[in-house]
């Protein structure tokens, strides 16, 4: 196996909308740290994948294919850190495509890590661990939420040294508040600043977010500063840096890439002018008894709400789903925010370890358990699809799974 890495910078001027937050009130000021594209390849066989992952909030199907068509004879993959603090590209059901603005200048800096990335392959030994992480995100909702997540790494080994690394973090990069203007990869790009730290400048590190539907810094954070995210962020390279002692979950070698798209049935309305009431009843209880967490849960419901009244269904919405198998594991990609408990569901069907990304190759929106359809939680208000859909997009994930494996030919 052959793997490479490049990077390039993703430009925001002064006065671009920024996304991720329905009440920002105005446009980008500045720059707080800069947004990457960064791209890792995987050569095997005969058959190469590219990997890009984008500081965006979003990564629509059209964005996806804008860049696939720059690279012919490549698999590529594309996908958001989902940071809320960098360039509106679209969050559905309004918008369910990239603006011709972003449409036009991401995909050449995409492309051209990628062929970056290729020139600078070398061959590696993959490996792949998990370990849990606490002090850092949580379920943000829920009867009992969990307060810590599983860090899945993937880690690139020369003969002498250590070549890289791809985190994959299940927690919402959002430790910056709505009213930050400031351009910024937040969690996303302190835990790389802290991995490079700890590794060296010969090691590269990328971070995507994995199932992080349902997981923020909300539990945790204790203020929302670019000083709180490199806290946050130290504490996530420490967890990765001590998971690397322990033995590895599985190895990787030969490549297999395979792709579907899941039909799924739209949401019924569930909106009433009554359940505003109800949840608005719900802050100001929040307020009273002085409960930031809780404030915020309740504040981010009443307005899922008020929008899911003003905004139509979404017709026969669909989440792209990609595998690629790695030797002893797979690698899958879902263009959705996908719950936490669905990577365990996917486990379980699955003969052989799995590793779930978010916000790849399109953007259905949330993806919740069936469980979580009983409350009026913002994630279910805001989420296009019925009770079970979240299921069903695993059950066909693991059938792909299954179905992806490499062949003597690759």
């Amino acid at each position: 196996m052959r793997v490479g890495h490049a990077s390039a910078a993703l430009d925001v001027p002064v006065g671009a909308a920024l996304g991720g937050y329905a009440a920002r009130p105005g446009t980008a000021a500045g720059t707080l740290d800069g947004l990457r594209a960064h791209a890792v390849t995987v050569h095997s066989g005969g058959r190469r994948l590219a990997w890009v992952v984008l500081d965006l909030p979003y990564v629509h199907g059209d964005l996806a294919a804008a860049v696939a068509g720059l690279l012919p004879g490549t698999d590529v993959w594309v996908s958001a850190t989902h940071t809320h603090a960098g360039p509106e590209t679209s969050c559905l059901p309004t918008s369910p495509s990239t603006p011709p603005r972003w449409l036009a200048a991401i995909p050449p800096v995409a492309a051209s890590a990628v062929r970056a990335a290729v020139a600078a392959e070398r061959d590696v030994t993959l490996r792949l661990h998990r370990q849990r992480l606490g002090g850092v995100g949580g379920q943000r909702s829920g009867a009992r939420p969990r307060r810590t997540v599983p860090i899945d790494v993937l880690r690139f080994d020369l003969p002498d040294r250590l070549a890289g690394l791809v985190v994959v973090l299940p927690v919402h990069p959002t430790v910056l508040a709505a009213d930050n203007l400031l351009v910024s990869a937040d969690l996303t790009g302190a835990v790389r600043r802290a991995l490079a730290e700890r590794l060296g400048p010969d090691t590269f590190a990328v971070v995507a977010t994995g199932a992080a539907g349902d997981i923020s810094t909300r539990p945790h954070r204790r203020a929302q500063t670019p000083r709180e995210c490199d806290r946050l962020g130290a504490l996530v390279a420490d967890a990765v840096v001590r998971g690397l002692r322990r033995p590895p979950r599985a190895t990787g070698d030969a490549l297999a890439v395979g792709r579907e798209r899941v039909p799924l049935p739209p949401k019924l309305p569930t909106a009433t002018p009554e359940l505003v009431s109800r949840l608005g009843r719900r802050l100001e209880r929040a307020r009273a008894e002085g409960d930031a967490v809780a404030t915020r849960t309740a504040w981010t419901a009443l307005q899922a709400a008020e929008l899911a009244l003003a905004e139509p269904p979404r017709d026969h919405p669909a989440c792209a789903v990609s595998v690629a198998r790695l030797g002893g594991f797979s690698l899958v990609g879902l263009g959705a925010e996908p719950y936490l408990d669905l990577v365990a569901q996917l486990d379980r069907l699955v003969d052989h370890p799995t590793v779930l990304v978010g916000y790849t190759n399109g953007y259905l929106g949330y993806l919740p358990v069936r469980a979580a359809y009983g409350r009026a939680d913002y994630e279910v208000l805001r989420s296009p699809v019925a009770a079970g859909s979240a299921e069903h997009v695993i059950d066909r994930t693991a059938r792909l799974a299954a179905a992806t494996t490499p062949t003597e030919e690759q």
